[in-house]
């Protein structure tokens, strides 16, 4: 399971676990999130801001750039992911691994505990992570221009120095903190619960059944039911809390960006919603989209992070699980 458990295998091993968990929900999640990002920066009538957008921003992408679209800033994205993912669950087994082990909370203080190991998760690996981060958002938008990862940092570093690769700090931060926080959180909590519910149903149903093996106390099948679903209400919770940062976040984060007319620009990145604070971007969204326009795009976001969170967590419990096995 996630965090720390007695006689389980190190952080350091499951930090494999979390590198494959990375590439996977790259691969996966890519589409949702161009989809996602397309919509949140596109500037709206404030009459329909509360209208979803993905399905208009889908077809504009499709018909203009293609399947391949849906991937622009792949490469970037998987590596952003690796380090993203693989750095939130490293950061979380330490930090838990830390506390149980030094100050040894009770149970009732243990989800307090995993939430604020979850948040300093969430802050390590957006530290880490923001400056791929800033690149992969413009590729996203134009490709031809930041095409690239060696290409795609020498055009931010023109757009605004270096400190242009941590626009969007403040809100990444505001944002990923507890975000991070609630969805291990809620995973740590939900999925414990859901692996006794299944694991104590199949040992009533079936005779002479004892542990799947030595080193995984539940079977595999029990594992992917238990991670989907806590995942899924994870992704849900977390995003849903903290969506106006996340907003604000993608906002800022291209803020130095100017538009050239010598590249190719898709319709849906020509009118682009650009602030350079979060308090103005909060202000100006408001303003300008009312109350409703800080969850512009939650619709497909909210799938977006629920798909995510799935793929991250379950891949992760069945690497952990295989390993395990493995004995390493």
């Amino acid at each position: 399971m996630v965090g720390y458990q007695k006689n389980d295998i190190n952080a350091h091993t499951k930090l494999i676990a979390g590198c494959a968990s990375g590439v996977l929900t790259r691969f996966c999640t890519q589409p949702l999130d161009i989809i996602k990002l397309r919509t949140q920066l596109q500037k709206t009538n404030p009459k329909k801001a509360y209208k979803s957008q993905w399905l208009p921003t889908t077809m504009r992408i499709l018909k203009e750039e293609g399947v391949f679209g849906f991937w622009a800033g792949h490469n970037l994205g998987q590596l952003h992911s690796i380090l993203s993912v693989s750095s939130q669950f490293y950061a979380f087994e330490l930090a838990t691994s830390y506390v149980m082990r030094t100050f040894h909370p009770s149970a009732t203080y243990q989800p307090y505990v995993l939430f604020m190991c979850g948040i300093f998760a969430g802050c390590c690996s957006t530290t880490l992570v923001l400056p791929i981060e800033v690149i992969r958002v413009r590729q996203m938008i134009v490709k031809e221009q930041y095409h690239g990862i060696l290409n795609g940092a020498r055009m931010v570093y023109r757009s605004g120095g270096v400190f242009a690769f941590y626009e969007g700090l403040s809100a990444s931060l505001m944002q990923m903190g507890p975000a991070v926080g609630i969805s291990f959180g809620t995973f740590s909590y939900l999925q414990p619960l859901l692996l006794h519910f299944f694991h104590e149903r199949y040992l009533a149903n079936c005779e002479n059944c004892g542990d799947h093996s030595d080193f995984n106390k539940y079977r595999p099948e029990h594992i992917l039911m238990a991670s989907t679903m806590a995942g899924s209400a994870a992704g849900f919770l977390s995003k849903t809390a903290t969506y106006p940062f996340d907003l604000a976040k993608r906002r800022l984060q291209i803020a130095s960006h100017q538009q050239n007319t010598k590249y190719k620009i898709p319709t849906t990145a020509r009118k682009l919603f650009k602030c350079r604070n979060l308090n103005q971007c909060i202000y100006k969204t408001v303003k300008q989209e009312g109350i409703l326009g800080l969850y512009r795009g939650w619709g497909i976001t909210v799938i977006k992070a629920q798909l995510t969170s799935v793929m991250a967590f379950t891949t992760y419990e069945i690497m952990c699980f295989l390993l395990r096995e493995m004995d390493l």
